[in-house]
């Protein structure tokens, strides 16, 4: 009888085994494909930080470029608005319908090299 009871609590601690080992089977296996998932979405978010960084430096140059032209734009703007005061100067000057008693305005060295 005591061998009977003994087998008994074996079994059951076996089956108790069996159940566990089973459900421990089941999460590792669900761990391992979430990792799987995780890997590819973490490639994924990589490829996407790549071409959002090429992207950004592409932006930059650009940037870059525009600035250089605007500023090289406006100082060639500024020069042909002092060349055009003057020229305007000069013009009222001759007509004598200037509003300053000064004599005409002399071109700046480097406007009147350009002309």
């Amino acid at each position: 009888m005591g061998s009977l009871l003994i087998d008994a609590v074996l079994m059951v601690a076996l089956v108790v085994t069996a159940v566990r080992s089973g459900r421990m089977y089941r999460e590792l296996k669900s761990l391992r494909e979430s990792e799987s998932g995780l890997a590819a979405a973490l490639a994924e978010s990589e490829r996407s930080l790549n071409k959002a960084c090429e992207a950004v430096i592409a932006l930059k140059h650009d940037g870059l470029d525009t600035m250089r032209r605007l500023e090289a734009e406006s100082n060639r703007a500024a020069e042909v608005g002092l060349r055009l005061a003057s020229l305007v100067e000069r013009a009222e000057y001759h007509t004598g319908t200037s509003r300053r008693p000064a004599a005409p305005a002399a071109l700046p060295t480097d406007l009147a090299k350009a002309s």
